[in-house]
């Protein structure tokens, strides 16, 4: 059995701050609530509003039945795995 199995051993991806290949988690200087974190949040959500908009669109342009039902399918089965994971 490998040594990172044994929880009384460091694992190999939790490093040392000490070491030289050690890397930070992210910058010291970003916080939640900041300029920068609500200028993603924005574009985050345009995103988001853009893809629903496309593929709204997308069931009244396709006039093919499976298509937007698998479609629908596949948004359902997404909003299960999101609704059962938090």
């Amino acid at each position: 059995m490998k040594r990172w199995f044994d929880l009384k051993h460091p694992t190999p991806w939790h490093k040392n701050p000490e070491d030289d290949d050690y890397i930070p988690s992210g910058p010291e200087w970003y916080k939640k609530g900041s300029f920068h974190n609500k200028v993603g949040m924005w574009l985050m959500w345009i995103f988001f509003g853009i893809v629903i908009v496309q593929v709204l669109h997308a069931f009244t342009v396709v006039p093919f039945f499976p298509i937007p039902f698998t479609i629908l399918l596949g948004v359902g089965f997404i909003c299960y795995v999101a609704w059962r994971a938090t």
